[in-house]
């Protein structure tokens, strides 16, 4: 099944608002916030035919829960990289 344009459109403009916040969270070291991002991105990435962003979303919410920075850095620059790419 096919998800309409206009339903896609607001699930990446929530992504964009996720990137945001995954940063923002980054900055003030909330590990939660950010592990609860992933978490929802992992869940609901395939959903939207976005498995790639499933597995950004799972690589998110470990980082998080170990504190890993370094890992935690790349991922958002995969999920920025991932948003640059779609319509």
């Amino acid at each position: 099944m096919e998800v309409p344009n206009d339903i896609m459109g607001r699930y990446l403009d929530n992504r964009r608002r996720d990137l945001e916040e995954c940063l923002h969270s980054l900055a003030d070291n909330q590990f939660f916030e950010i592990e609860k991002i992933g978490h929802q991105i992992k869940g609901n990435g395939s959903t939207f035919g976005y498995p790639e962003l499933s597995l950004i979303g799972a690589n998110l919410e470990l980082a998080a829960q170990t504190h890993d920075l370094e890992t935690l850095n790349q991922s958002l620059k995969e999920f920025s990289h991932w948003l640059t790419i779609q319509h």
